[in-house]
């Protein structure tokens, strides 16, 4: 797999090799793109955010309880997520 510069490179180099007759397409594309991981994004704070609250109603103790087998188990994981 590329490293994030090596990617970078490569995609320049062939954007390069693009005739300037197709760079609006290529434009059009990469505007498309964008807006779609801006609405992945968003939608993934929605998801968080719709659980604001969630255990505002549980016992103190039994949160605790919660959060210490959660942290020893899967339960919490080290998420590459995009806010």
């Amino acid at each position: 797999m590329l490293d994030k510069e090596n990617i970078y490179q490569s995609i320049l180099f062939k954007i390069s090799a693009i005739p300037v007759d197709y760079l609006q397409q290529v434009d059009s594309y990469l505007q498309e793109l964008t807006a779609k991981i801006e609405e992945e994004k968003a939608a993934n704070r929605r998801k968080i955010l719709s659980f604001a609250g969630g255990w505002s109603d549980m016992v103190k103790d039994d949160f605790e309880d919660y959060l210490k087998t959660a942290k020893n188990s899967s339960i919490i994981e080290d998420r590459n997520i995009e806010l």
